[in-house]
């Protein structure tokens, strides 16, 4: 997906956002993206944090649109990273929320000088250990589910006994690996976001 074109001066966005960790608190507020950074309140705490100060963004993408689950970390050389989040603070799936996030994501890399672009590391996906925790989990459930339905399929075992355990087997085992399969380690080129985000009509 191509960022597009120049952005106005300064752009409003009504998103949830956070710090880092799965219970981290969340809260629902204004990030004001200008040229020269980001402005957001959170706890609190106010004020504008530059592109200057940005070492590294990473968009970690749940599941692709229309049913888009995705956030987008950014570190900073100083202070606490910030997260935003595609979803309500509640953890709804929202289009209209969706739609604000894509546009959000596309306008702050619209923003970045060639010179941001050439320092900040852009990532996608989990980081290579979490990631090989998701595919392990898959495979672990995958194997045994199938083989299962294989058996039945062959005569070994009755189509019952593996239909009902399979069933709910397989589609975890399928989550998984969708799972598996968005968040997936790697980086991207700013210049293009990574494929599951679709730009907002």
């Amino acid at each position: 997906m191509e960022p597009g074109s120049a952005a106005p001066d300064e752009v409003r966005y009504e998103l949830c956002i956070g710090q880092p960790g799965r219970f981290a608190k969340r809260s629902d507020a204004t990030l004001r993206l200008t040229d020269d950074g980001i402005d957001y309140a959170l706890e609190g705490r106010s004020g504008l944090r530059p592109f200057a100060g940005l070492r590294a963004v990473r968009i970690q993408l749940f599941s692709p649109a229309p049913h888009l689950s995705a956030l987008i970390q950014l570190d900073f050389i100083k202070g606490w990273p910030l997260v935003v989040h595609s979803s309500t603070l509640d953890g709804q799936i929202s289009e209209e929320r969706s739609r604000r996030f894509v546009a959000f994501v596309a306008d702050l890399h619209r923003r970045l000088t060639p010179q941001d672009r050439a320092r900040i590391v852009f990532r996608r996906g989990f980081s290579p250990a979490r990631h090989l925790v998701i595919a392990v989990a898959a495979m672990v459930i995958a194997v045994p589910t199938f083989g299962l339905l294989l058996m039945a399929l062959i005569g070994q075992v009755p189509i019952g006994t593996a239909v009902w355990p399979g069933i709910p087997g397989g589609l975890l085992a399928a989550g998984f690996l969708k799972l598996a399969f968005w968040s997936r380690p790697g980086s991207y080129e700013p210049e293009r976001l990574p494929d599951g985000l679709r730009p907002p009509r």
